[in-house]
């Protein structure tokens, strides 16, 4: 009783001496948890989210740079002007390559002198804005090497979106025709890629160019310092982002994708303030209860011993009835289940001794399907030649004999099954030696119900005709049935060459072993299926004299098949 007391002392101390620890770190990792895992969600969305953006816009990019190469080299100017067809040509090239675009540009075709010849725009202002940006453009400018941003022309004092442009001049013979190439008004790019993620675009100088920007930038239209910096967190107005940059063509176009982190980090707030809170609490109630846990837990202890107490004294019939909704319940549980098992353990000893007992069975037979597959497809051959339509009645017969062989519904034939399937057999085999075999199958009615395993049969009557034919005489086989002592006797006989005493000697101590020893499977495998499926002296027996003949009996109990 005083150990008793003792440990429950112990016990409680314990509860109140470790339990608080633990709790205050777990909520303290459980914060810095979720504190890490969120932000690194929000900066794996930007990330990805600024590289689809990306990457989509340097695709739209370049296929607009491939295409206003490819008519840079391509168009005439001169006939565009002169010629309908050609011209019609050349416009209808254009809208289909501008309906396949995701973003839609306009087309622009100036001649030397940057006069317009052609545009798919209509907007007197928006040429008048390209105009004046294109004189300015010397012969080194880089505009005519990649896309470049167009901002709005303060001399115009007009208030134009910002374009991206992509101009090739229109060369051939290293003369100068004319200029071409697509406008992309700054309003088609989308630039909020979710409600609380917005995309950035801007030039090398982080002036912006895409819409929505307003709050990120200076009153001359650039980036402010704290979003360009390196990616990571900043505060602005009050409220917390986070910036990931990207950068196209060299660093001439830069993306950034901002997400605004305001409302994470207010959640965050009140779920580390809810996590104290609970940890408090928790605190409080393992402090107050650690006396009443200790004393309810050891009383179950003890259960536990009385019951292994029983248990080693030989009483296997003990109970456990715990009911506490933890791990204790779970351990008696398993105590009832393992008594369970010990009680069940000789019954469920002899069913796995069973299923062996078939697994060897299924090996047998399939070690000698296909050995009978091989010895009756030799049959076939001789005959197709020579007799191609009893070739052909043979291969019938042979697929009915391997749909009988090959089936998996049943695990037992019955007699008469059996005995068609081995006149099947047999009537292949006559094919092959005409005049030179004979059989007959006599087994009554009363037999024919009796539940036998398949394919016993034929092996047997393979080594009649393999080892007992002769060359100058017919072979006789004959099949019979009858019972003896309750059992039920197949004879399988042949008036053949026969065994010598010594071959026959080693065939008889060979079925006596647990796996064949010889080069013969036939007769092995019949045994040892009737002795693994059946008790007592079931079996195959083989009787032989030399020129005399050889006598093959299987025992096998006599059970009936019951009708459905």
């Amino acid at each position: 009783m005083e150990k008793h007391t003792s440990f429950k002392e112990e016990l409680r101390k314990s509860l109140v001496s470790h339990a608080l620890f633990p709790c205050v770190i777990s909520i303290f990792l459980l914060i810095v948890s979720v504190a890490i895992i969120g932000f690194n969600l929000i900066e794996r969305r930007s990330i990805n989210s600024g590289s689809e953006f990306s990457e989509g816009l340097e695709a739209l990019l370049d296929s607009y740079s491939e295409k206003a190469e490819e008519l840079s080299f391509g168009i005439s100017l001169k006939n565009f002007r002169e010629v309908t067809d050609y011209k019609v040509a050349v416009i209808s090239d254009i809208y289909q390559f501008l309906n396949r675009q995701e973003i839609r540009a306009d087309f622009w075709l100036f001649d030397p002198s940057f006069n317009l010849v052609y545009s798919t725009n209509s907007d007197d202002s928006e040429m008048n804005y390209l105009y004046n940006y294109l004189i300015g453009q010397g012969e080194s400018s880089s505009l005519w090497k990649k896309p470049v941003f167009m901002y709005d022309n303060w001399q115009l004092g007009s208030s134009a979106e910002p374009s991206c442009i992509i101009f090739k001049r229109i060369s051939h013979n290293g003369e100068n025709e004319g200029y071409l190439g697509f406008s992309i008004s700054s309003d088609k790019i989308g630039s909020e890629a979710a409600r609380d993620l917005i995309l950035i675009v801007t030039n090398s100088f982080d002036r912006v160019f895409s819409q929505g920007a307003g709050g990120f930038t200076d009153e001359r239209g650039k980036l402010l310092s704290e979003v360009r910096r390196d990616r990571g967190f900043f505060h602005m107005g009050g409220r917390s982002y986070y910036s990931v940059p990207f950068e196209l063509y060299g660093g001439d176009i830069r993306i950034f994708a901002v997400a605004d982190c305001t409302t994470y980090i207010f959640l965050l707030v009140i779920f580390a303030a809810t996590a104290i809170f609970i940890a408090l609490f928790m605190c409080w109630s393992i402090y107050m209860s650690a006396g009443r846990i200790a004393s309810k837990k050891t009383d179950i202890m003890y259960e536990l011993i009385d019951a292994l107490s029983e248990v080693e004294k030989g009483n296997l019939d003990t109970k456990l009835d715990i009911r506490s909704g933890d791990e204790f319940e779970l351990m008696g549980n398993s105590f009832n289940v393992m008594l369970g098992s010990i009680r069940h353990l000789i019954k469920r000893h002899q069913y796995l001794a069973r299923e062996n007992t078939l697994a060897a069975v299924q090996m047998l037979e399939s070690q000698f399907n296909p050995h009978f597959l091989f010895n009756t497809l030799e049959s076939v051959r001789y005959m197709i030649r020579p007799e191609p339509k009893a070739a052909e009645k043979m291969i019938v017969s042979l697929s009915r004999l391997l749909r009988y062989s090959i089936r998996r519904d049943d695990n037992m034939s019955t007699l008469s099954e059996e005995s068609e399937f081995a006149e099947k057999y047999l009537d292949i085999m006559m094919y092959r030696f005409g005049d030179k075999l004979r059989y007959s199958i006599d087994i009554d009615e009363e037999f024919s119900d009796c539940e036998v395993p398949p394919m016993i049969l034929q092996p047997v009557i393979e080594n009649s005709i393999k080892y007992g034919a002769f060359d100058d005489r017919p072979l006789t086989i004959k099949i019979s049935a009858y019972k003896k002592e309750g059992s039920l006797n197949i004879v399988i006989s042949d008036d053949g060459k026969g065994i010598d005493e010594e071959l026959l000697s080693k065939l008889k101590e060979n079925m006596t072993h647990r796996h064949n020893h010889s080069s013969h499977i036939g007769l092995y495998n019949v045994h040892k299926r009737i002795s693994l499926l059946y008790d007592g002296d079931c079996g195959a027996y083989v009787e032989s004299r030399k020129d005399h003949g050889t006598t093959v009996s299987l025992k096998l109990p006599m059970n009936k098949r019951e009708e459905a």
